[in-house]
């Protein structure tokens, strides 16, 4: 069935009595600017370009990583930035503040408010737009179906449809497939939507959900549309995927010869609703959440870091000879072995796909709000006018950003050749005045 003229037909005119709308939106404005948030320390940092995006564009432009080496050169290792409508938050590079926000003190400091509705109103749910203990709840009952024994058996996009989804794609047929079609499009278009987070904790405060709804469909906004109308497409899909699942597993019939083979997230989440005396259910919403959810988080970031270490291999043809005689060695030692547990020991393999994962990998910031009031200790002292300072008190609801892709090209952290493409650091290579590269530095491979 061919979803999308569907749900273009029914999405309604955006011919409406504006006075309506313009009354909500400049109603929330003023109440946003007389709420909007402010550093308890004058830190340094560059004046915004825009008052309505502040420096989100050039956060996440095309020239990201030219912007973040340009302030923090210039303004020092922990600066001021704005985000929407005046709101100021922290920016910063320091490693001992990232490990306390993310793990010291990871209690003081949660997902945005923001970033979380955001990703609801995107998904419909799902953990990545959860918090605090419901986010660790879902985690823990998610983390059996993401062994390694069962992964190994599949592969890229079928990987996450199968084993998360109990779902196929399709993946090598070269059939079209809405469902992915409208995931990609939301994954074009979120970046487009991040400027927009902080406020949307004053959007939720207005009326029923059925009523934001209303007004958003209304707002003669191409974008806005297009966002819309992706999100619908994704969940109607989803909704049909999930309820084949249910049909099946009602129907007794054995979901091993199913995609996923019965241990997929959908059909643990379907046994655990109906166990009973379980404490943990989720609704039919939440369920489609979590699979549009993994949909995103998984295809876009695989796609880009395998893409990104192609590229390097292209550019480095002495590393890719390299790896292609240590590759093809063991093959020729192994001829009668699985390869998938041998092949992750290599180890300059691995030296580069940890390079890899370091200088191009695809989370490049990572934010955090403040849940209470707390002082932030540093590593690199900041200059302001008052003085040099070695910790900053964050007020609650401060949103604080790590530029995790400027401490990954620190020399304080991995030497002089930080922003080398080097696998031999991994290999047992000792660096001066370097004791352990990224060791309290949390990351991909981190060593907490």
């Amino acid at each position: 069935m061919d979803h999308l003229a569907g749900v273009k037909n029914r999405l309604p005119s955006s011919n409406v009595s504006s006075w309506l709308i313009s009354g909500v939106c400049i109603a929330l404005a003023l109440h946003i600017l007389a709420r909007r948030r402010k550093l308890l320390v004058r830190l340094p940092g560059p004046p915004p370009k825009s008052f309505n995006t502040g420096h989100f564009k050039e956060l996440l432009g095309a020239g990201w990583l030219g912007f973040q080496e340009h302030i923090f050169s210039t303004y020092g290792p922990t600066v001021k930035l704005n985000g929407a409508w005046g709101e100021e938050f922290l920016f910063t590079r320091d490693p001992t503040a990232t490990h306390s926000i993310l793990i010291k003190e990871k209690g003081k400091f949660e997902r945005p408010e923001g970033t979380s509705l955001m990703m609801n109103s995107i998904f419909g749910g799902g953990l990545l737009g959860l918090r605090g203990e419901e986010h660790r709840t879902h985690r823990k009952l998610l983390n059996p179906v993401f062994t390694m024994k069962y992964l190994r058996e599949l592969a890229a996009l079928e990987l996450i449809g199968e084993a998360g989804l109990g779902y196929s794609f399709n993946s090598f047929t070269g059939e079209r497939n809405e469902y992915i079609e409208a995931a990609k499009s939301v994954a074009q278009l979120f970046a487009r939507l991040v400027p927009l987070a902080s406020i949307l904790p004053y959007v939720n405060r207005i009326g029923t959900p059925s009523f934001r709804r209303w007004i958003i469909e209304r707002i003669p906004s191409p974008f806005l549309q297009r966002v819309l109308l992706a999100v619908t497409i994704q969940n109607q899909m989803a909704g049909e995927v999930l309820r084949a699942r249910q049909a099946l597993l009602s129907s007794g019939v054995d979901l091993s010869s199913q995609a996923g083979r019965g241990r997929d997230i959908i059909t643990l989440f379907m046994k655990a609703n109906e166990a009973k005396g379980s404490e943990f259910r989720l609704s039919h919403q939440e369920m489609i959440g979590h699979m549009n959810a993994f949909i995103f988080a998984g295809h876009e970031t695989t796609s880009t870091a395998v893409t990104r270490m192609l590229e390097v291999l292209a550019n480095h043809p002495q590393i890719q000879v390299r790896l292609q005689e240590e590759i093809r060695q063991y093959f020729e030692e192994h001829t009668n072995d699985t390869h998938h547990d041998g092949l992750l020991e290599l180890p300059f393999l691995d030296g580069v796909v940890r390079e890899t994962l370091r200088l191009h990998g695809p989370i490049v910031s990572l934010a955090r709000a403040c849940e209470e009031d707390t002082i932030l200790p540093l590593e690199y002292p900041v200059d302001t006018p008052t003085g040099k300072i070695t910790s900053i008190p964050v007020k609650k609801g401060t949103r604080i950003f790590m530029s995790v892709a400027i401490m990954n090209r620190d020399d304080r952290i991995w030497g002089e050749r930080s922003r080398e493409f080097w696998p031999e650091r991994w290999i047992g290579h000792k660096i001066e005045g370097v004791t352990q590269p990224g060791a309290h530095l949390p990351g991909v491979y981190s060593s907490m």
